[in-house]
């Protein structure tokens, strides 16, 4: 079985490969997060988590499509990007929380994507 941190980890390593960003956003989701259970994560990251999953399932899907697919489709590319980088702040997040090295407190959102997630959508360009 694989660990809340495994299955962050391996959402944010999909979201580094070359394939189109709404395409790794998907999979990044549908396979490693849409089944995570929030009871698995800090108390304080639940409601973050909760309010992803709620609106990456939040557009009615066409035949054939999955609710995610369908509103990562009705996204515009910034707020795929927002989206994207929301999962690595919640990966980010969790290493923070769980450290036994240092206990460091759960940033405070912020409006902009951190600087390091524009390089991972730089091959896009």
């Amino acid at each position: 079985m694989i660990t809340v941190h495994g299955r962050l980890h391996a959402a944010t390593l999909e979201l580094t490969k070359s394939s189109a960003l709404k395409q790794r956003l998907a999979n990044a989701f549908s396979i490693f997060l849409k089944d995570l259970d929030a009871d698995e994560l800090p108390v304080e990251m639940r409601a973050t988590f909760a309010s992803l999953h709620a609106e990456l399932e939040a557009v009615k899907p066409l035949p054939g499509e999955t609710a995610v697919q369908a509103t990562v489709r009705k996204m515009s590319g910034d707020q795929a990007e927002q989206v994207a980088a929301r999962i690595v702040d919640l990966y980010g997040d969790l290493l923070r929380t769980s450290s036994s090295v240092t206990k460091l407190p759960v940033r405070e959102k912020r409006e902009e994507a951190a600087p390091v997630v524009p390089l991972l959508f730089a091959a896009e360009a």
